[in-house]
Parts: structure tokens; sequence; C-alpha cells
């Protein structure tokens, strides 16, 4: 299965091997600003919330943002476009959701172990609050009596594609025990509380409907005890294909597995204005995204062959605490034959790598590579270690024969400096 990123049209150079057929439009961005750079396809993006909303038609819907996948601006844009709502985790995404145009009532704060500061800005933004512990729980109602709240869940049921991204489950800091929700009950009565939502999230890069489904029947039972609920947020973490030959999530089996029996639940709950939300980020936006670095070494060594680039874990830091897998396609010279490389970084990490014995079209220095769907979690988790600049960023737009746009340049190291000792001293040398 190929990345959505190029779906459309591709020709297969092995089994195990993609190319894409774009990569005269992704050179045409790797010429036109340099290299490291993220680009995003927008068309790939909206043609992702388009599949996800076909499959789950019949339904009273709300889709939200996982803010957290990526934060860009011009995708946030197009997410507003699109008609959704996002999710967000903090005060900087809350801040930037309204500053782009999102309605408060499109927005659901779900921060964990929020500071009362936090939960006081939120409140008074009138955007919703995702609450997910007791205790903040109860602060809540003893600064807001009577005001509408969503509680998350932590449904003991988790997954995800590695350990460190399962958010449910009992290792789990997210949410309230299902176990507790008679306690939830007791403060939403001492402090007057509505209960506008119940919510749970599992994990992220889920490739299987039956644990979905296991936590949204966890989720429904204790929703049937609520009369009054405006929404159940049945969370997001849908996987995307990563791998040659993956599977990606199963969208028909989604709509009998799941949303049948939502459509059963809805028509039998009290509620009439019971709606349902689900809020994916890496479904949205991570096949849409492609990182274009170039190669600068080539060297063997100890029996294997390494080629080093001119970005690293800073700018894609998913394989070094994942070990996860992105494919790589060397866009200068697709037609080289296959060997076997070592695709690492240029930071002083003995984990800064993109790739490890991979079979790629002969690499030679100054070629550029396309590491693919990098649009979820890429440059959202992006640093600054060792000092070297953020890669810049571009949009291929959907309007046929557009030329890539540069959203944000790539900063040079001495701007980066002088904004670094202007940070710490005040002062600075103006440079572009």
């Amino acid at each position: 299965m190929l990345p959505l990123f190029f779906e459309a049209s591709f020709r297969m150079r092995a089994p195990d091997d993609k190319f894409p057929p774009t990569a005269s439009r992704l050179l045409e961005a790797a010429e036109a600003f340099g290299t490291p750079t993220y680009v995003y396809d927008e068309a790939v993006v909206r043609a992702r919330v388009a599949r996800l909303r076909e499959h789950l038609k019949g339904l009273p819907l709300r889709l939200l943002y996982a803010m957290k996948a990526n934060a860009n601006p011009a995708l946030l844009k197009i997410i507003r476009e699109e008609g959704l709502g996002v999710d967000v985790v903090s005060p900087g995404e809350m801040e930037l959701a309204l500053r782009i145009g999102f309605l408060p009532e499109r927005i659901l704060f779900s921060a964990n172990n929020m500071t009362d500061d936090e939960m006081h800005e939120a409140h008074g933004q009138g955007v919703m609050l995702n609450i997910g512990e007791l205790s903040r729980l109860a602060r809540f109602g003893e600064a807001y009596p009577g005001a509408e709240v969503c509680v998350r869940l932590n449904p003991a049921v988790g997954g995800g594609h590695h350990a460190h991204v399962v958010t449910g489950g009992e290792r789990s800091k997210f949410g309230i025990p299902v176990a507790d929700l008679g306690r939830v009950r007791a403060l939403l009565r001492k402090h007057d509380l509505r209960l506008a939502g119940l919510h749970q999230h599992i994990g992220s890069g889920i490739m299987s409907t039956s644990l979905i489904w296991r936590a949204v029947r966890v989720l429904l039972e204790a929703a049937r005890s609520f009369d009054e609920l405006s929404f159940i947020n049945l969370g997001g973490g849908f996987g995307v294909p990563y791998r040659p030959g993956e599977r990606p999530l199963d969208l028909e089996n989604f709509h009998r597995a799941i949303v049948e029996p939502l459509k059963a639940f809805r028509a039998a709950h009290p509620s009439p204005d019971l709606t349902f939300l689900f809020e994916p980020g890496r479904y949205f936006v991570a096949e849409a995204g492609a990182l274009l670095t170039r190669v600068n070494t080539l060297k063997a060594a100890n029996g294997r062959l390494f080629a080093g680039t001119d970005s690293g874990m800073n700018h894609l830091i998913r394989p070094a605490i994942y070990d996860a897998y992105h494919h790589v396609v060397n866009l200068s010279n697709p037609d080289g034959p296959l060997r076997t490389y070592d695709v690492v970084g240029n930071i002083c990490e003995s984990g800064d790598y993109f790739a490890r014995d991979r079979e790629i079209a002969e690499i030679r220095e100054g070629d550029v590579l396309a590491v693919l769907d990098v649009g979820a979690y890429g440059l959202s988790m992006a640093s600054l270690y060792n000092l070297r600049p953020l890669p810049a960023e571009a949009l291929l737009p959907a309007a046929p024969g557009a030329a890539p746009r540069l959203l944000r340049p790539r900063r040079s190291p001495r701007a980066l400096i002088d904004a670094f000792l202007a940070e710490h001293t005040g002062r600075a040398r103006a440079t572009v």
C-alpha cells in the first residue's frame, strides 16, 4: 500500500519499494527552498477528511483535528475550511487555534495535569474543558459551579504503535479510571456541573478496529447513565500504513463494527441532541508530508554504507524514540540500482538515523532524498538540539499546476543565534 501522498499514480520499482511520480514537484521545492524542508500536500489532507466523513455517514457527527500532530498555520486553515474543529492540549495550541479563526465552541481543551491558570484561561475564552483528573474536576467545580464540562475516562483499554503512545489502560496517566465513575457523579452533583460530554482516547497509530471497539463499548456503557449528554468523544488514534505492503485501517469494517452500533446507541439514548465526536490527527496529515534532505556524505565503514544528510533526529525524532519506519526515496536518482544504506543525520547521537539496512536506489553525494509520511509528529516534535535550525516548510497547493509555496523559511545559524542571545540578554545583531 503506497502512502496517500503518492496514491493517485505511481510506478513500482520492486515488490517492497515505492516511488513517487510527483518527484518533480518535490525536487522543485528542494530547488526553490533548499534542504532540509518539510513539504505538505494540501490535496492529501482534504482527501483524508473526505474519506473519513464518507465512512462515518449516518451519524450526528463532529470531527476535530488533534492539533498536536502538526500545528502549521496553513494546515490549520485547510482543516478549518473543511469544517473541522480542533482538540488542543496546551494554552499555546488554544491561542493559535483562536488566532487562526476557530470559534471557541469548535475547540476542546484536553490538557492533562493542567494548572489553575490554564483552567481559568480556557474557561475565560469560552472553550470547553476536557478534564481527566478527579482533583482538577473538583477545582473546576469550585471555581465555576453550574458550568458545562467534558470528562475524560480511562476505559482500561490501551493500544498504539509503540508503548510510549499508549494512552489508556492501567499504566496510563490519562483519564479518570472508569471504575471511579461514581466519584465523578458525586463531584458533578456537589458543584452542580453539567456533564456535556464524555471522552476517551486510548493511543496513537491504531490499526485494529476491534481494539477501538473495545474502548468505545466501555465509553458507551458509561454514557448510558447520563441522560443529558451533548456529545460522546470517541477519540482518535487511527493509524496509517508506513511500510510498503501495509494495509490501511479498514474503514469498511469500521463502519460495520463501530458506526452501526453507534447509530443504535443514539436511537436508544434519551438525549435528542447527542452528537458523536472523533479527533484524529495522524490520520489527516501524516501521509501528506515529506521531509526533503540532501546527502552530503557517503561513507563505507565496517561493512556498512552510510548516507549522511543535512537533517537529523532533531528534525524527525520518530525513528529514534519509537524505532518508527519511514520510507526513504531517492528523488534525484530513482532508476539507480538498489543498494543497502544506513541513512543518517548530522546530530551527535548514535540514535540519529532515518533508516537502517534499507534498500534504496543508488545514492550519490548531492542527491535529494524524501522521507515519507512525516506530516504528523514530524516538525511538531522537532527541536533545536545541537543548535541546528529547524527545516523550512512548504505547501504543494491542491490547484492543478500550482507551484510549491513557502510557508516558513529556514533560519540561518547566525539568525538562530541572534534570536537565542536576544532572548537571554535582550541584545542581538540585526540578521536576516
